[in-house]
């Protein structure tokens, strides 16, 4: 049996276009004002209900601590009424570039399902244009929000 796509051509082409371009990023940390904002960036960003989600990893645009490198940071991210991976992945995309962080990187995605009422979220599945994300580690990455540290957060490879 052949898979269902839930992506088309153009899709694909947009996406691919966003790879390429992140490849080719990574602003100096000279090109950036350090007004401390970028520090407020949320790691976790999760609509309620069943979405599209990425992993995203990028470089801190400064170091948190004289003498230091600067940090990596992973961050996950669904939007709701996503048709593609690729739109929930462009707003923390754009919002990272705006803040001067570099090595900007779209690990993989799946789908996520949050579930506030019964604080739950489960995470599965893949994307067809960026591959499967590391669940596990989208899976740590929310647990270490403290907003979600009272949520049950399961994850698996199964499903799409």
């Amino acid at each position: 049996m052949d898979p269902i796509y839930t992506t088309n051509a153009e899709d694909q082409a947009k996406a691919a276009e966003l790879r390429a371009r992140l490849a080719n990023s990574g602003a100096s940390e000279s090109e950036t004002n350090d007004d401390g904002r970028w520090k407020e960036i949320k790691s976790v960003s999760i609509d309620d209900g069943a979405h599209k989600y990425v992993l995203v990893c990028a470089t801190e645009p400064f170091p948190r601590e004289t003498g230091a490198e600067a940090l990596t940071r992973n961050f996950v991210t669904s939007k709701r009424g996503a048709a593609y991976h690729r739109n929930a992945a462009e707003p923390l995309v754009y919002t990272l570039e705006q803040h001067g962080f570099r090595n900007i990187q779209i690990l993989g995605g799946g789908r996520i399902y949050c579930n506030e009422d019964e604080k739950k979220i489960s995470i599965f599945g893949y994307s067809y244009s960026f591959g499967q994300a590391k669940h596990s580690v989208s899976k740590s990455v929310i647990e270490s929000d403290e907003r979600y540290s009272d949520y049950n957060v399961s994850w698996s490879n199964e499903g799409y």
